[in-house]
């Protein structure tokens, strides 16, 4: 049996200048701290980084030159992504810049990105790439620090807006669209109740009718977004095709939200709600009430 050599060239790590991962939304340059407010499922992402390597070293290892392959994968959706650069020489330095994109619908909470050296080895197709060098592993989040979606506070009057509490406003275009960013609650500081509420000492009352709002927005979004996508198909148990692979395949999607809220304030998956939604949506809102008590005075 012949032998196979699995590191047939050294290490050159030490030599390689890697640059920072640069990022870019929608063709705009933004830093790391700021990806988390400026992207949304509607957004391309665009990550590339840059090797550098001296001449000496670049050429000491193989008559072929060695290739830069950047990666970066989403581990929350199973989704990832990659490319290859060529090396251009210079004077006393060879360089190599690669990117690569992804859309904001395919991605949550958090990129992992790697970039290797790899030059060509052997006839077999598995050993077409020996490792030569390593950027160390980063990874970026794409999820701000609230422990919730985005929340905003301001002046409904100074704004010209509809008189009202609060607004719930949901991007989603499809089921599969991340939760995270596709939702934003907008207080009213018109509303005594709602300042109290910004402040951490609100009534009881007024956490619950927020609570019932939110829940309600969310169903009947899933329940528009169902209507949209299936078209009346239906799996082997009489499901919403739709629905049901978003839940499992995208489980920071919008529709993964509603099932989990479906199930914890309700007590019913998704798919029986939404079913509801279209036949009695007035026994839902009666669950709704009930599942956040409202206007439930103590004795």
């Amino acid at each position: 049996m012949t032998g196979i050599k699995l590191y047939p060239y050294p290490r050159i790590d030490e030599a390689v200048e890697w640059s920072e991962v640069s990022i870019a939304v929608d063709g705009h340059s933004v830093e790391h701290d700021e990806l988390a407010d400026r992207w949304d499922a509607h957004s391309t992402i665009t990550l590339s980084v840059t090797a550098t390597v001296p001449l000496a070293q670049f050429r000491k290892n193989s008559s072929t030159a060695p290739v830069l392959t950047l990666t970066a994968g989403c581990y929350s959706t199973a989704e990832s992504v990659a490319a290859r650069s060529q090396f251009v020489l210079g004077a006393t330095r060879a360089s190599a810049s690669a990117q690569v994109s992804m859309g904001g619908a395919k991605i949550a909470q958090q990129l992992e990105v790697k970039a290797t050296l790899t030059v060509p080895f052997g006839d077999e197709k598995w050993l077409e790439r020996r490792v030569i060098a390593q950027r160390r592993p980063e990874k970026i989040n794409l999820d701000s620090e609230l422990s919730g979606f985005p929340t905003s506070a301001v002046s409904f009057k100074d704004n010209n807006w509809r008189e009202a509490p609060w607004m719930i406003d949901i991007s989603a275009v499809d089921l599969t669209d991340p939760f995270m960013h596709s939702i934003r609650l907008t207080l009213n500081l018109d509303y005594p109740r709602v300042v109290e509420l910004v402040e951490g000492r609100a009534e009881q009352y007024v956490e619950m009718a927020l609570e019932a709002a939110i829940i309600r927005a969310l169903l009947q979004t899933a329940r528009r977004l169902a209507d949209e996508s299936t078209r009346g198909e239906v799996d082997e148990y009489g499901r919403d095709d739709a629905v049901t692979r978003a839940i499992e395949e995208f489980p920071d999607s919008i529709a993964a939200a509603a099932e989990k809220t479906s199930r914890q304030y309700l007590n019913l998956p998704l798919g029986s709600v939404i079913s509801r939604l279209r036949s009695r949506p007035e026994g839902v809102e009666t669950l709704i009430l009930n599942a956040t008590q409202a206007l439930k005075e103590k004795r």
